[in-house]
């Protein structure tokens, strides 16, 4: 199966999160909670992961080791979607679940996450300024992580998504070079 296959299956089971959570299942915000302790669970150990993937084990096998790692820090609803994913042979794909759904969650709530690249570190001042200027143009709530890269000399670089807004002094230099080369 190829990777448009996976994305398209995963986001069939992030909308079937998000249509539980609009029926009342579990709200917004926790499912999304219960999701990021998911991840984090399984990044402390790669065999966790392997375990709940491998076909050898048996399904019965991992919906006991879900009940038994997961009891703790998920709802009961989060552990039977774990335990859906082992039935129908899709655990491999919780992490693309967990992204998309993010995606669709950041989307209800209209909110945008932005990547800024700076070539120095910037003081909070002009962090705020900037974050504040991207909410009044993209008319949404801005969730802004900021990054140092040397390599950009001066500007600024902006990743929203797959649009990257380069304002930066390397990109002026090499759209310059570029039409210099036709």
């Amino acid at each position: 199966m190829n990777n448009t296959d996976n994305q398209l299956i995963a986001t069939r089971y992030a909308k079937s999160l998000i249509g539980l959570a609009a029926q009342g299942g579990l709200d917004y915000t926790k499912l999304y909670q219960n999701l990021q302790n998911v991840k984090e669970i399984l990044s402390l150990t790669n065999e966790l992961f392997d375990a709940l993937c491998n076909p050898v084990i048996s399904a019965n096998d991992k919906e006991e080791l879900i009940s038994c790692i997961f009891a703790n820090d998920t709802d009961e609803t989060i552990r039977n979607f774990l335990k859906l994913l082992v039935k129908e042979n899709r655990f491999n794909l919780i992490y693309e679940i967990i992204k998309i759904y993010d995606n669709m969650l950041d989307k209800i709530n209209n909110i945008s996450k932005v990547e800024v690249l700076s070539a120095i570190e910037l003081d909070d001042n002009l962090k705020e300024q900037i974050k504040n200027k991207l909410g009044e143009i993209l008319k949404k709530e801005i969730i802004v992580n900021y990054n140092t890269d040397k390599s950009i000399m001066a500007g600024l670089v902006y990743k929203m998504g797959d649009n990257i807004f380069d304002t930066s002094l390397k990109g002026k230099l090499d759209k310059f070079k570029k039409a210099i080369l036709k």
